[in-house]
Formats: structure tokens, sequence, C-alpha cells
């Protein structure tokens, strides 16, 4: 009996010791206060997986090594203002004839369009852990409006800087006619599916 009451004052004496920062880490992200600035995108951790039905199963690969940033108002620290590159010269599917492909004049056309963007002007981030993102994604020399379903996933400190990072996760579709890519269908789904994980740090 002594045994087990030791234990639990010793238990009792170890929560107590956890520094405040810890707890702050570990309150809800809808709380966490967004620092204004400039975030820039993190080239290596963010990338856009796509999926495609077919006949033939699927298509699958990421869109990586994105270009851009996300610009927290300062005068509005819960609005933000988004801009992300995606080069089409990086898209992979781990396989070089599919990514030869689909880089070619019957998809993405990448000699001409060498680039996937995405903007979004005026987007509210203060309003708990989950969010809607309205923006316009252009492809294949068409722009479309966007909506995602994104969610804040974590705010951690940048182990090398200290400096803030964002990290995001999200999901959207997009039917591609709609962007003049067309090519293989019925064969291949119009729809496509985004599964998007982004971080960013403060500049």
């Amino acid at each position: 009996m002594m045994f087990r009451r030791s234990r639990a004052l010793a238990l009792l004496g170890v929560l107590a010791s956890v520094p405040a920062s810890f707890a702050a880490q570990a309150a809800p992200l809808s709380a966490a206060r967004f620092q204004p600035g400039h975030y820039a995108v993190d080239t290596v951790q963010t990338r856009v997986h796509f999926q495609a039905k077919s006949l033939f199963g699927a298509y699958r690969g990421d869109f990586v090594e994105p270009m851009g940033a996300v610009a927290i108002d300062p005068q509005r620290g819960d609005h933000a203002a988004i801009d992300i590159r995606f080069p089409i010269g990086k898209l992979t599917t781990g396989d070089a004839s599919t990514d030869s492909m689909l880089k070619g004049s019957s998809f993405f056309d990448m000699d001409h369009y060498p680039e996937v963007r995405f903007v979004a002007s005026d987007t509210a981030i203060g309003n708990g852990d989950t969010l809607r993102i309205d923006g316009k994604l252009t492809m294949h020399g068409q722009t479309r409006p966007i909506a995602i379903a994104a969610r804040l996933a974590g705010i951690s400190p940048d182990p090398a800087t200290g400096r803030p990072r964002l990290h995001f996760t999200g999901q959207a579709n997009v039917r591609r006619s709609q962007f003049g890519m067309g090519f293989g269908r019925p064969f291949v789904s119009n729809r496509v599916y985004l599964d998007i994980d982004a971080t960013f740090t403060q500049d």
C-alpha cells in the first residue's frame, strides 16, 4: 500500500514538473496564434498526390518541389494569401513511360504549359483547425475555381531556426476536361482526386 502511494506521489511530481512550453504546444491548434509574415513553402515536405481511375487500374503520381509562399496579413492575422507553383517537369508516377506520357502534348503539354499554379487571395485561417480554401487553379493554360477542404495539422518551431512552421493537409478534386485535358476519356476518368500535404516556414 505504501509502495503504491509512493508511486502515485512520484507521478504527480513528474506531471507538475512538465514545462509550461510543452503544455502550450499541446493546446488545441485552433487556439494557436498565427504570426503575420511571409511563409515560404518547404520544397521537400510539400507535395500533391493525384489519382485518376482508368479501365486498367488507376493513374497515381505526385507533384513535388513547389515554389511559392503563404503571406499572413499583418492587419488581419487570421487571413492569408497563397501562391504555389508546381513544375510539371518534376511530376512523378514512379514509371518513366507514364511520366513522359503525362508531360507530353496529350495531357499537361509541359513544353507549352510548364507549371501548375494555385492562388488564393483572401483565405480565413483562424476559425478552428478545419478550413475551406477557395482559390484559382491554372493548369494547361486554363484557370478555374477550386475549393480545398483543408486542415491545420500542426504548428511547430523549425528545428534549425526556431521559426514557426505551418503544416496543412487537404483534399480536392478537379475535372480535367475543364482544363482542356480530355484525352483518353472515357477509358481514363475525367475526375482527378488530389491529396495535399504542405509545410510552410516563416522567412
